[in-house]
């Protein structure tokens, strides 16, 4: 039998005292409480999305020289498709506080990465608008104006003629909103290129366009992996892949789990400036400014496996919703579609750390659709995990 690898369900460390572990930017020289191998291959991170990317900076903020493996592109597939809000609202305690932290980490994270020259993840302080269109969609959201989760934020409820107030260009039949202005979006695809391009600054590698990786077995542990052009020693890999990490890990006998939900959005380029100003949800849908002019429009949630294409129907099942919410939205420009495979754990939640009974092997998954928004914390998290040996918090750890 496989052994399983998933997230606890416990209580969560209080995410204060996890940020409140000194961090230095110095050259560390242990790993996990062993002292540190050398050789740049000490770390290999299969997987070059948002949440491979985040941990190889967090590894190099400290010095340490590890290098990332990817199948394909950098910043790709599920990364490049995400909307990129990043005020999650849950009712969950554990995610809630892996938000607050994560959500407090960027503005400092994003003024790091523009110090080394990166890529512009095109990060901005951008409101969202939570907008009710039938009654028990609006007494549902009432209910979140005076929920702790968003008490950091200071949510609001607007009437009807408050919501156009804010949201001019929103249709006909919109009965009030939940408006949070200190909320914020990113691109996702965008913020992993800055995150690998920060880590290469500080010493690290990348290698990308590599082919199907396989894990590397000797001696009872995982050795590094294995590529169709090379083979890759390292003392310890973290599978990162997203959606694949379960396929990848299944060859040393673990079972992760995880399965793969396909969601589509699309890049539009509306037909004038500022016809949507809020990062909008609706009704299975959401629409999200970008400070380069463009809108991301979304979303879909599929069963489909790996087909991670891009189709017909997912588009237009978007524009009939954008469309609804914002009228104007008829005369956009369609510049992209975009599909990915989203990580979805069977509990709901990350699944982070070293993999007990395997040795050399380490794993960060399970992130669903909040990953772009959870890659600061879980960079920082699996970074004080592997190089100290600090602890996972209950409830995500991989067991």
């Amino acid at each position: 039998m496989p052994r399983k690898c998933t997230s606890r369900e416990a209580g969560l460390e209080k995410m204060e005292d996890v940020m409140a572990r000194p961090y230095p930017m110095a050259v560390t020289s242990t790993m996990g409480g062993m002292p540190m191998p050398k050789g740049t291959n000490d770390i290999l991170i299969v997987g070059g999305g948002v949440i491979g990317c985040s941990i190889l900076y967090f590894l190099a903020r400290s010095g340490l020289q590890a290098t990332l493996v990817e199948a394909g592109e950098i910043g790709a597939g599920a990364s490049d498709a995400a909307a990129g809000s990043l005020l999650i609202r849950t009712a969950d305690e554990v995610l809630h506080q892996l938000a607050v932290a994560s959500f407090d980490m960027f503005p400092s994270l994003i003024d790091e990465l523009r110090d080394l020259g990166t890529t512009d993840p095109l990060y901005s302080r951008t409101p969202r608008l939570d907008v009710a269109v039938e009654p028990d969609g609006e007494a549902a959201l009432k209910t979140w104006v005076s929920h702790p989760t968003l008490r950091q934020h200071s949510p609001q409820w607007l009437t009807a003629s408050e919501v156009l107030g804010v949201e001019p260009g929103l249709g006909p039949g919109v009965l009030g909103g939940l408006y949070v202005s200190d909320a914020a979006t990113i691109s996702g695809g965008r913020l992993a290129h800055a995150f690998s391009e920060a880590a290469l600054t500080l010493g690290c590698e990348v290698r990308a366009g590599l082919g199907p990786v396989q894990l590397l077995e000797r001696g009872g542990r995982v050795a590094g992996v294995r590529t169709d052009r090379e083979v890759i020693e390292a003392d310890l890999v973290i599978l990162a892949a997203g959606a694949w990490t379960p396929s990848i890990a299944g060859a040393a006998g673990i079972e992760i789990a995880v399965r793969p939900v396909k969601g589509q959005t699309l890049r539009l380029r509306p037909a004038a400036e500022g016809q949507v100003r809020c990062n909008i949800y609706g009704p299975d849908s959401v629409l999200v400014p970008r400070p380069d002019g463009s809108l991301i429009a979304g979303f879909t949630l599929e069963d489909e496996g790996f087909d991670s294409r891009p189709t017909v129907s997912g588009a237009r099942h978007i524009l009939d919703r954008a469309v609804s919410l914002v009228p104007a939205l008829a005369d956009a420009a369609v510049e992209r579609p975009q599909a990915g495979l989203r990580p979805e754990s069977a509990t709901g939640l990350p699944i982070l750390g070293r993999v007990a009974g395997t040795e050399g092997l380490a794993v960060a998954t399970g992130h669903y659709r909040v990953g772009i928004a959870l890659s600061p914390i879980t960079g920082r998290l699996m970074a004080d995990h592997i190089i100290d040996g600090a602890p996972i918090p209950p409830g995500l750890q991989a067991a």
